[in-house]
């Protein structure tokens, strides 16, 4: 008999505020092993306090969270050894080298892949000598995703990655993010905007608006359920807009 899954991330009434103003009102789901979950929302709705949360940068009100096992807020240090993270705008300094960039995310990773590193800057056709503020918005993006997974991390968080490329750049990004969880079933913790990429990678989706979870589940069953409900069927924007825009109400 199959052993069930591990959860590498468990989140159980999680509560965000700044100030008076309430971001997150007890949020709950879990991530398994091995499995790709997108977190789904409006701008404003609190998908980046959530995976600020998850990285240890904020401290939640009430509520816990746990990734791999550990506190993100109490045990940091050590889980980001093996938590890979490619966030909304690529943070490498724009006057290093890509080869500088390269070589400083190696020794600061000891599950370096040396070969594995190489291999995607040549996919993608990135000179070393290249300085990053001289590469363009999407070869950014592909360093700062060749850097999370050189470091072969257990878990991979993506802060809408996508976000500003044009349709060639995003193509190539997933096609990479594809090619390694085929090759490695790395967990993976996605934000976005671009519900045809989400359809393409996610085995569960959770949908949030105004500070809580008001839809989840996998991508199949979240349609049967909506095509009961409308008499079609509905693809996952149709279903993101009705339930983002309504405030969960359908």
């Amino acid at each position: 008999m199959p052993q069930p899954r591990k959860n590498v991330i468990v989140v159980d009434g999680l509560r965000c505020a700044f100030g008076s103003k309430k971001v997150l009102e007890g949020i709950s789901f879990s991530v398994e092993e091995g499995s790709v979950f997108a977190l789904l929302g409006r701008n404003g709705s609190g998908k980046t306090t959530l995976v600020r949360c998850l990285l240890g940068h904020l401290q939640p009100r009430a509520g816990t969270v746990t990734v791999l096992g550990q506190s993100p807020w109490q045990d940091r240090a050590m889980l980001m050894r093996e938590v890979g993270v490619v966030p909304e705008a690529p943070d490498a300094p724009p006057g290093w080298r890509v080869k500088d960039v390269i070589a400083f995310c190696e020794r600061l990773s000891p599950g370096w892949d040396r070969q594995q590193a190489a291999g995607r800057l040549e996919r993608f056709a990135m000179c070393g000598t290249r300085r990053v503020f001289e590469l363009s918005r999407g070869q950014r993006a592909q360093l700062q995703l060749c850097l999370a997974l050189s470091a072969r991390p257990r878990l991979l968080i993506l802060d809408d990655p996508v976000l500003g490329l044009d349709a060639v750049a995003r193509q190539e990004l997933y096609e990479e993010l594809i090619r390694d969880l085929a090759d490695r079933g790395t967990t993976v913790f996605l934000t976005s905007h671009d519900l045809d990429g989400v359809e393409r990678l996610a085995d569960e989706v959770a949908i949030v608006s105004r500070g809580v979870i008001v839809a989840q589940g996998t991508i199949e069953s979240l349609k049967r359920e909506w095509q009961q409900r409308l008499g079609h069927h509905p693809g996952l924007e149709e279903i993101f807009v009705r339930m983002a825009r309504n405030g969960g109400v359908a």
